[in-house]
Parts: C-alpha cells; structure tokens; sequence
C-alpha cells in the first residue's frame, strides 16, 4: 500500500472517528431532555449539559441544538408553575427536532468532507511546487559548476596557447648558448630574434658552418656573418671539392659579369675562398 493510500485510510478512521462521537454526544443530550421532560425538570442549558455530561460551549455549537433547548427553555418558563396546565412536549414535534439536527449534521458531515478533500488536493499542488522549485535551484547550481568549468578549461587552453609562445620568444636553448659562448659570439637583439625565430637545426648547422670558415678565413664580423648564414640557411658541405660544374660556371659568370653590374656589393671573403678552392682545382 502507497503512503498516499496509508493516509486516506488513517484520515477516513480519524473521520468516521469522530462521526460517531458526535452522534453518541447528540443521542445523550436528547435523552437528557427527555429525562428532564419526564421528570419535569428545569431545562436550560446548564441542566442539560450536566444531564448529558457535556459542556455548555458544546451544546452552542450547533445551531440546531441551541434552537431547539432555548425553545424548550422559553416554553418551561412561559407556562404556568401548576405543572398540570404545562403542555407536554409531544413525541413527534421532539422527533422532527431530531431529524432536522441529523440532517444538519449530515450536511455539515458533507461539506466537511469536500473541504477535506480540497485542502488535500491543494497540499498535493504545493508539494509539487516545492519539488519543481527544488529541482530548478539544483539545476541552477549545475549549470553554474559546469559555467565554471567551462570558464577554466577555455582558460587553461588559452595560457596552453600562450605560455609556449612566450617562452619561445624570450628563450635561447641551452646548447645554442653554449656554442655560442665557445665561438665568443654575444648575440645582439637582432641575432637573438633570428635565432628563436627559426629551427634549433638550421641555427646549429649555420653555427658548424661558422667553425669550418673561421679555421680557412678569418671572419671580422662574427654575429654579422652568423645572422647571414641562419637567414640563407648555409651548411656545412661534405666536400668542398666536389661542387658541379654548373655551380662553378654560375659563380664565375657571378664574378666576371659585365660592366652594367660593376656597383654590385664586393665578395665576401668566404665568397673569395670558395673562388681560390675552385680555381686550384681547375688548374689540377
């Protein structure tokens, strides 16, 4: 059985209950009348509420009952005191009093009943309502937790994206440097720039050029020459002897060009180099 079932049967005991203990107070206030009736009794309702053992208030309670003792009370003490020129009550006037009171009974019975009923359906409305209100703020609070984890996750991707470019652009890798200390090249900002702009690869490979040149030429401007080689991505050839001849007729046609282009910038000394392996080689 529901709880819901548990609770209709419990208020319909509690109301049958209740019922019948106010029918059992009516049949002994009536029968505390008739008593005083018979025995010719002083009947108001401090008599009857003694007879029948019940409290003044309650036989105010019902408007019917309270009618019907204050007329009787009003007929005791309109009669004369000989009790033999008092009309008696009949038993059929006292018998529709009754089923006037029952019938009020029953009616109010009723009404009570459809109250009952109402404020069930209207208990039931506003516990839904609190569910509903329970859930929303439990809702609330999730989607706030996940706004929040949201606003951390988008947060944590951004300083993702930006701390490595930051450190990229101020850092130089430790074997650089240390290359760079033993060549005795202090890199200017413009040196520095180029170098975390471009591969770790191709700034070592123009470093191991830099060594070979400098053991055949001597290099006057070393971070001048460094920047050139990591811009022109220069390495270090396996042998310089075995350069093509096309490379060779495209340097001296370099070289010995015509007049128009005598205001071209003077060969570098490891230009100048390349130029003398080339031509020793030309005379073996």
């Amino acid at each position: 059985m529901s709880k819901s079932n548990i609770k209709e049967a419990r208020i319909k005991i509690l109301s049958d209950t209740q019922l019948a203990r106010k029918q059992e107070t009516l049949d002994r206030v009536n029968k505390a009348i008739e008593r005083l009736q018979k025995i010719g009794g002083k009947i108001n309702f401090q008599t009857i509420a003694k007879e029948a053992n019940v409290s003044v208030p309650y036989l105010y309670k019902y408007p019917e009952l309270k009618a019907h003792i204050a007329q009787l009370r009003n007929q005791q003490s309109s009669m004369p005191s000989n009790p033999t020129l008092q009309p008696p009550v009949t038993a059929k006037a006292h018998s529709q009093i009754v089923e006037r009171l029952k019938k009020r009974i029953h009616e109010l019975e009723k009404d009570n009943s459809e109250l009952k009923r109402k404020n069930e359906a209207l208990a039931g409305q506003v516990y839904r309502v609190h569910s509903l209100q329970e859930q929303i703020e439990r809702q609330q609070e999730i989607i706030e937790t996940l706004e929040n984890r949201l606003k951390s996750a988008n947060q944590r991707k951004i300083d993702a994206k930006v701390i490595p470019l930051a450190k990229k652009s101020q850092i130089i890798s430790d074997r650089i440097l240390s290359e760079l200390n033993q060549l005795g090249i202090q890199p200017n900002d413009n040196l520095k720039k180029l170098i975390i702009s471009v591969p770790e690869s191709d700034v070592l490979a123009a470093i191991e050029y830099y060594k070979y040149e400098q053991e055949r030429t001597n290099i006057d401007n070393p971070g001048g020459w460094l920047a050139r080689a990591i811009e022109g991505h220069w390495k270090k050839p396996d042998n310089l002897q075995q350069i093509s001849k096309s490379e060779k007729s495209s340097q001296k046609q370099s070289i010995f060009s015509s007049p128009s282009q005598v205001d071209r910038e003077l060969a570098s000394l490891e230009e100048l180099a390349n130029i003398s392996t080339m031509f020793e080689s030309e005379i073996k």
